[in-house]
């Protein structure tokens, strides 16, 4: 677990090293992983009572948790942490074990793959999915059925008009809302400000904090606006 620049957690920790096999184009961390020649093996690399006692030692934290890597793809549900014999745990378990007993802290899950989501989410989870483009917001539709004590939408990176009409109800069970443009491919894939005021309309119609990640500074030509749930 480590500090991170990303500007709307305080740690990003991430127990399952290794190329994610979601394999978005887009993905910068199959690029760290190329350009520093990192182990691309899939595996649980957890030193847990140390894990355990940096989280204890800390004050509340917001902790970004798989930041480089798909927790709710099916392979974690499969590959097992072998704890003792007969007691052997499912990635996916082991990362809700450690959360469940950390609750002092606010763990912050985001998923491409919200229809594989398999149980509630404890009270110190707040549940996200990634939304790109058109196609991707029938995601919102699955977390709005998952027990969560707050549930986001990340628009990041936001890389297409989104047409609201009918999905406007799915956008006001949201608490939260994350807006940013795809970072390290140029200017070519960087939204219009006009999409990102739509969603700026929306979230102000509703009531919804909002936040603008810092790389729209450019585009937004405005004061970011930086908000996050009560």
């Amino acid at each position: 677990m480590q500090k991170t620049k990303i500007e709307w957690t305080d740690y990003v920790w991430n127990p399952i090293k290794g190329f994610c096999p979601n394999d978005c184009w887009y993905c910068y961390a199959k690029r760290i992983y190329q350009r520093f020649r990192w182990d691309p093996k899939i595996r649980y690399e957890l030193d847990d009572l140390r894990i355990i006692h940096d989280l204890k030692g800390k004050e509340y934290s917001k902790i970004f948790v798989c930041s480089t890597f798909e927790l709710f793809h099916p392979i974690t549900n499969t590959l097992l942490f072998p704890l003792t014999e007969g007691s052997d745990m499912t990635y996916r378990d082991m990362i809700f074990s450690i959360i469940k007993d950390n609750p002092q802290h606010t763990f912050q899950i985001l998923t491409k793959f919200p229809q594989n989501i398999d149980r509630e989410m404890p009270d110190n989870v707040w549940l996200g999915t990634t939304v790109t483009n058109q196609i991707d917001l029938s995601r919102i539709t699955h977390i709005e059925l998952i027990k969560a004590k707050k549930r986001f939408v990340s628009f990041e990176p936001l890389l297409g008009y989104i047409n609201w009409e009918g999905f406007r109800l799915e956008f006001s069970s949201l608490d939260w809302i994350i807006v940013g443009q795809l970072t390290g491919h140029g200017k070519k894939y960087n939204p219009q400000k006009y999409w990102i005021n739509q969603i700026k309309f929306y979230a102000g119609y509703y009531g919804i904090p909002l936040f603008m990640k810092n790389n729209l500074k450019e585009i937004w030509g405005e004061p970011l606006i930086q908000e996050f749930p009560g």
